[in-house]
C-alpha cells in the first residue's frame, strides 16, 4: 500500500484521524496501544471566552455579589411549583 498523508488530533480523549478525500481502502489495520496517563488540567481546554466568564464570576464573588446555592434552589422550586 502506498503511503498517504493524514493528520490526527485528540479531542475529549478521542483520536480523530483526518484522511485525504481520495483515500480508499477495503481493509484498515488499527493498532491500539495502552493508554498513557496524561495529567491535564481541564481549565486549559476552555476557550478564552469561557476563561473570561470564570474570571468575571470569581470577581463578582469576591465583591460579595454571589447568590447562595440554597437561595437559587428555593427560587427554582418556587418557579416550577416543586415542594
Amino acid at each position: 500500500m502506498a503511503a498517504f498523508s493524514h493528520t490526527y488530533e485528540v479531542v475529549n480523549n478521542k483520536l480523530i484521524i483526518t484522511l485525504p478525500d481520495d483515500f480508499k481502502a477495503n481493509k484498515v489495520d488499527v493498532i491500539v496501544l495502552p493508554a498513557q496517563k496524561v495529567e491535564t488540567d481541564w481549565y486549559n481546554e476552555l476557550t478564552k471566552e469561557q476563561k473570561e466568564d470564570i474570571e468575571i464570576g470569581l470577581k463578582e464573588l469576591d465583591e460579595g455579589k454571589g447568590i447562595p446555592h440554597t437561595q437559587v434552589q428555593k427560587e427554582i422550586e418556587k418557579l416550577f411549583g416543586i415542594e
